[in-house]
């Protein structure tokens, strides 16, 4: 009877290898940004808060208010030119110095938008980019987080909801410190719940240690091993 219900499920099974869609596995490999793995699911990035670029943009309006200025007195600007030569000196210096702050901040602009963290369901990535010279990376797995702080202090992080957040690792005293992050009290409760559901996933995989209690109910009145032995020999 049971061969028989063999040979009868054999239709059924070649039914669906050939007709059923076969399970396809994620295959995500640098799918949302270069370096990310096969099965790992993008959460969030974020950069850093827009009142790091301030300062530059209030120098930055000075320098093209100044620029303007210069262009509507051109015409005096050529007169003065022609009596001296140390003025002549003089602006070629200072045309030298505004075309250098001017490649300045669109370094620094640049540098702004390429520099970010990824928040993934496994790691977490701070990417340390610069147009020229750096390219770092450091990622550091949610298994490995041991506590997540988050620290915003004072009027300005107050009010543009923007602070700091500090990783705490299991491994060794390292502090990784996220300086400026927009949107802090959001980033903060997203790495905990990433943390949280990796930590889970990796416990409900991993066998259980020689040194954990076991979940054993035991016995109201258990025997002792010597009347178990006396009881065996009747």
């Amino acid at each position: 009877m049971h061969n028989a219900w063999r040979i009868y499920r054999i239709p059924f099974t070649i039914y669906h290898l050939v007709f059923m869609d076969p399970v396809i596995q994620p295959n995500n490999k640098d799918k949302i940004f270069k370096g990310q793995q096969t099965d790992e699911q993008f959460l969030y990035f974020f950069r850093h808060h827009w009142i790091d670029l301030l300062r530059e943009m209030v120098f930055f309006v000075i320098f093209v208010s100044a620029i303007a200025y210069l262009m509507l007195k051109m015409n005096t600007i050529q007169d003065v030119l022609q009596g001296s030569r140390e003025i002549k000196l003089l602006f070629f210096t200072v045309y030298l110095f505004g075309t250098v702050y001017m490649h300045r901040f669109f370094i620094k602009m640049l540098n702004y938008f390429i520099n970010v963290g990824v928040i993934t369901d496994s790691r977490v990535i701070d990417h340390h980019k610069t147009l020229f010279f750096t390219d770092n990376q450091d990622s550091i797995d949610m298994a490995q987080i041991q506590n997540i702080e988050k620290v915003q202090e004072g009027v300005f992080p107050s009010l543009l909801q923007y602070g700091d957040i500090k990783i705490f690792l299991t491994a060794s005293d390292t502090i990784k410190t996220f300086h400026k992050v927009p949107n802090a009290k959001f980033h903060f409760r997203a790495l905990n719940r990433a943390k949280e559901a990796r930590q889970n996933a990796i416990r409900g995989r991993r066998p259980v240690s020689p040194t954990a209690p076991l979940n054993i109910q035991q016995q109201p009145n258990p025997i002792p091993f010597e009347e178990q032995q006396i009881t065996n020999t009747f």
